[in-house]
């Protein structure tokens, strides 16, 4: 209860920098703290998939929201792309966590899923390591060329992503369905970092 009040007025946030030369709209459904982090560790780390009805319901008002926003007159069917966990990840979770929160999600009228991004296999001396720990030029640099588009040649596609931190995965996302010839409007995903707040005057 306290997670979806919490959550119960999903929208646009601030575009982080990576984003901003993609022109991409960003939706989150909250921030990443207290409650809604504790149970997307739970569920992404700790392996309790019984979370994956609340998330998705929280993840369902962030897509309403985005939708509602770009939604056109008859508009052009949206597509949600998730991004794809690594392989790595994957053999220590045992699944994908964000397909599986945005499979379960109520879709808006006139949207659908499509998994059509996939990692491409390990690059030879690519860093290791997981993205929460490197800085925003790290994680641009190491999430660069790391995955690959298919079959979303003239379809208006929308990045889905659980934790949006610096933004280089999903400005990364966002340039690889681009490339393969889909428009992108907006990215939108389950928690949000909130940006540094500045040091108080007088501290």
């Amino acid at each position: 209860m306290v997670l979806r009040r919490g959550t119960a007025r999903p929208g646009r946030v601030p575009t982080p920098a990576p984003l901003l030369a993609s022109g991409v709209r960003v939706y989150t459904a909250g921030e990443y703290e207290h409650e809604l982090a504790a149970c997307l560790l739970a569920f992404k780390n700790g392996g309790r998939t019984d979370l994956t009805g609340v998330l998705a319901t929280v993840l369902s008002g962030a897509l309403s929201a985005a939708a509602r926003d770009l939604a056109g007159p008859g508009g052009a069917h949206l597509w949600w792309v998730p991004v794809p966990t690594s392989g790595r990840a994957r053999r220590r979770r045992w699944f994908d966590p964000v397909a599986t929160v945005l499979d379960a999600a109520a879709l808006p009228s006139g949207t659908g899923v499509r998994h059509a991004l996939r990692h491409r296999a390990a690059r030879f001396g690519a860093p290791g390591g997981a993205q929460k720990t490197r800085g925003r030029d790290q994680r641009a640099r190491a999430i660069r060329g790391v995955m690959r588009a298919e079959d979303v040649a003239g379809r208006t596609c929308v990045v889905v992503d659980d934790v949006l931190t610096t933004g280089a995965t999903a400005a990364e996302a966002v340039r690889c369905i681009t490339a393969a010839g889909a428009h992108v409007p907006a990215v939108v995903t389950l928690a949000g970092v909130r940006p540094r707040r500045s040091p108080p005057e007088n501290g």
